[in-house]
């Protein structure tokens, strides 16, 4: 084993701002924060210009909460939604499109803007500790590049270091349950739709969903979400076989999971600590989204720093939407197929309509106006959750 001899070093003009994290959370409150003035610096233990590629699909809020459109990573877009349980099937078209974005451009495109904006983004930097003192916190980083360990002293530190944050369990023993996500990447047959979403409704292999998105006119992603990651691969795969379809490329991750208990605020020795996007498990745990609702965490991060606001009070229309979201997953967790295909027979043209009107991260909305336009839908979820209650 090589052996090094690592400098140690304090850091004499300390950032105003200190990030951890080079996820599209952590660089956008740094694009947010710079813009505004702040001195900000941003570590990330690898090189953030070349993340790991992943499709994901998303709601046109993406570039309402960016402040503008993507362009770069967005690679198709979705009018169409088709749902199937066991013996039933309904189409939802879309009003406004959703997005099918690559996160690794998403990630390059804030990057960018994060840079021009003035942010220091210090690439092969791995946080390594946060020790509290003397009126503020003190991080310490090993930068692999210069072989060299440096430290940080600031009263404004930003978690956005992924699932498995470590400024999160430093600085609060916060941890959270994760779920696996596995999808391929597969060609599409002559004669398929690329502007239309597939979702089947499994109960049997996943309390969650399989999907279809159309990443061009040749080429889609096909996954699902497993609660027992170690059986993922065979029911992917026999999925993959009843459609006829050969996955080309693999893509896993694991996903945290939403709680009312995650904490992700905390003052340390006179310093402020915001945790945002998956390090503060800000994510839709109905479809385990976490893109949009990780950007509207980190912007509520940048206007707490800016206006010197309450963390806690930013985050209540986005702690609002995540709950009910657990809500609806708590009583999803419960449906068979049977329930499902229920479900889907209840769906009239007026709910099939506002289904499409409203996007996922309007979640409250949509699900109030549904609810009046179907009240059979409500006794049908009130007999769901009287189950849950009762046990």
């Amino acid at each position: 084993m090589r052996q090094t001899n690592l400098r140690i070093e304090a850091n004499k003009q300390a950032s105003e701002v200190l990030i951890v994290g080079g996820s599209a959370a952590g660089l956008f409150a740094a694009y947010l924060l710079a813009r505004e003035g702040k001195r900000v610096r941003l570590f990330d233990a690898n090189d953030v210009q070349h993340t790991a590629s992943r499709t994901l699909i998303t709601t046109s809020r993406l570039t309402d909460v960016l402040g503008f459109v993507p362009q770069e990573a967005i690679v198709n877009e979705i009018n169409e939604i088709e749902i199937f349980s066991r013996q039933r099937s309904v189409t939802i078209p879309m009003r406004q499109a959703d997005l099918v974005v690559e996160r690794a451009a998403i990630v390059r495109l804030l990057a960018q803007k994060a840079l021009q904006a003035g942010v220091e983004i210090c690439g092969g930097c791995k946080f390594l500790n946060l020790d509290p003192g003397g009126g503020g916190v003190t991080v310490t980083i090993h930068d692999t590049h210069r072989d060299r360990v440096e430290k940080f002293k600031t009263t404004t530190l930003i978690g956005a270091d992924g699932t498995f944050s470590r400024v999160a369990k430093i600085a609060d023993r916060n941890g959270h349950e994760t779920t696996p996500i596995l999808q391929a990447i597969v060609k599409l047959a002559n004669g398929a739709r690329p502007k239309t979403t597939q979702v089947w409704f499994q109960p049997e292999d996943t309390p969650y969903f399989y999907w279809l998105i159309p990443e061009s006119q040749k080429q889609a992603a096909v996954g699902f979400i497993a609660e027992e990651g170690n059986k993922a691969k065979s029911k992917l795969a026999q999925f993959l076989s009843r459609r006829g379809l050969e996955p080309v490329e693999m893509q896993a991750a694991r996903i945290p999971a939403y709680t009312h208990t995650t904490r992700p605020w905390r003052r340390m020795a006179g310093a402020d600590i915001y945790l945002v996007g998956d390090a503060a498990s800000q994510v839709k745990v109905t479809t385990v989204g976490g893109l949009v609702t990780g950007l509207r965490g980190a912007k509520a991060a940048a206007d707490a720093v800016l206006q010197r606001r309450d963390y806690l009070k930013e985050l209540r229309p986005l702690r609002g939407e995540l709950s009910l979201h657990l809500l609806i997953r708590t009583i999803l967790n419960r449906f068979h197929s049977a329930d499902y295909d229920r479900l889907l027979g209840l769906l009239n043209q007026k709910t099939i309509h506002l289904l499409g009107l409203y996007n996922r991260d309007q979640a409250a909305r949509m699900l109030f106006r549904v609810l009046l336009a179907q009240p059979r839908l409500l006794k049908f979820a009130g007999s769901l959750l009287r189950g849950i209650w009762q046990k």
